[in-house]
């Protein structure tokens, strides 16, 4: 028999809208050292998963996005949470995979390139470079943004904005090792995942491990999730990713106060809205409706009421209109911590990795390891801020002419249960997260 081992641990958090103004961009991750202690861990209580038939996984609904993604929400909303507010990273997910599938061999490394979707290990390593583009991409943005700014500050001294940036975005890893039980991390290992995901690397006691991972993941996620992992006195190894995105509206939201908001249950509620009328995509159907609402770096966020099947396909066809949409504020929050990734995995084929006699990871560790746990805990927060203040003054002369009709815009209101994708655009829309509101 293996020694008990966790080796995949996934993190995901956001920070969906911050303040924001012309100057600000993105924080590049620092590498963490020897990080401090934490609070004492509390225990969780053990709770059963619901069972899922595998068939609400294999016949998902083709939002557009990869297979592994569909296949994942559809499954968390068969897993006993349909009718909860709740959120999840696909991103954040694969990446931890990601470093699981370059530590392993054989079968294991098979089963798991398949469930992802990729064809080879090379083909993996393409799509996660294809990740780090997009946050360097964000983190451009911002940066040019800076340099115009400085620009307009040569002429306008009055217009200098000198706050500091607080727009971010990182998808950041972290390998760990259990000083006091057999086994460490091969040096191949640790090259390739600090080559391919810029993975760090780190070991401890064992009365310590959970404190410095968790302090790891506290820092990486500015303090939204504080910690992880209970206790991992007799874990091997733990890879964690952690996914941070802080932006704001390209056009911000008003206020609007508390309104009524109809759950999945029939019942109203009181919730915070907020509203803002601008050009952006938009698309309708008998079935669906849904809006695109552009943040500043790359990245959009769609609301959706009614059937989301075929989402990419819609949102192909959606129009650039002025639309008028009315949003609640809301956090939510959600952990994965039931067995419920473990689950889905196995029903993707995934069975070698969690078995202490088969799985195959002696690529990346010097001592027998098997996958014993799989955490996700992510958050999102979204309100009224990033409020950017300007005033244009345009006096225009011209031949006179027939003044045309002001443009009706579409009415988008969000006062029933919905869901949200929020995604980094490019030539395939990276899904960073997807959630639901239903109460």
């Amino acid at each position: 028999m293996k020694l008990k081992t966790i080796i995949c641990l996934t993190l995901a958090v956001i920070l969906a809208l911050s303040c924001l103004t012309g100057c600000q961009g993105a924080e590049n991750p620092v590498p963490a050292s020897d990080p401090p202690a934490t609070k004492e861990p509390q225990g969780k209580p053990e709770a059963p998963v619901p069972a899922v038939p595998l068939s609400a996984v294999i016949n998902a609904k083709a939002l557009g996005f990869s297979a592994f993604d569909n296949q994942l929400v559809e499954y968390l909303k068969q897993a006993g949470r349909a009718d909860e507010n709740f959120t999840v990273s696909p991103l954040s997910f694969k990446a931890a995979l990601t470093m699981a599938a370059l530590g392993a061999e054989g079968e294991t490394q098979a089963q798991l390139l398949e469930a992802l979707g990729f064809r080879s290990v090379d083909e993996m390593r393409a799509w996660y470079a294809t990740v780090l583009a997009g946050v360097d991409r964000f983190d451009d943005f911002f940066t040019e943004m800076e340099k115009e700014a400085a620009e307009l500050a040569k002429y306008f001294p009055d217009a200098a904005n000198s706050q500091e940036r607080t727009a971010a975005y990182w998808v950041v890893n972290s390998v760990w090792s259990n000083k006091d039980l057999p086994g460490e991390f091969r040096q191949s290992f640790l090259d390739e995942i600090a080559k391919t995901c810029y993975a760090e690397a780190y070991s401890a006691k064992a009365a310590e491990l959970a404190d410095a991972v968790n302090a790891w993941v506290n820092e990486k996620t500015k303090g939204l999730i504080p910690s992880i992992l209970d206790d991992a006195s007799d874990t091997s190894a733990v890879l964690v990713n952690a996914l941070y995105l802080k932006t704001g509206w390209e056009d911000g939201f008003a206020k609007l106060g508390d309104r009524d908001f109809t759950t999945r249950s029939g019942e109203k509620v009181q919730k915070p809205f907020m509203e803002q009328t601008a050009h952006m995509a938009y698309y309708k159907d008998n079935q669906t409706q849904l809006v695109s609402v552009p943040l500043q770096g790359g990245v959009s966020m769609v609301f959706v009421l009614g059937d989301d099947t075929g989402l990419a396909g819609k949102l192909s066809k959606a129009e650039y209109k002025l639309v008028d949409v009315t949003v609640p504020m809301f956090d939510v929050e959600t952990s994965l911590d039931q067995k419920e990734l473990v689950n889905y995995l196995k029903l993707m084929g995934c069975e070698k990795m969690f078995s202490a006699e088969d799985a195959e990871f002696d690529p990346m560790y010097t001592y027998p390891l098997y996958v014993d746990d799989i955490i996700q805990k992510a958050k999102v927060h979204i309100d009224e801020e990033g409020l950017e203040a300007a005033a244009v003054t345009a006096i225009a002369m011209a031949a006179g002419a027939a003044m045309p009709e002001p443009e009706t815009p579409e009415i988008f209101c969000a006062d029933q249960p919905f869901s949200f994708y929020i995604l980094k655009d490019g030539a395939s829309p990276e899904l960073l997260f997807w959630g639901q509101i239903v109460k």
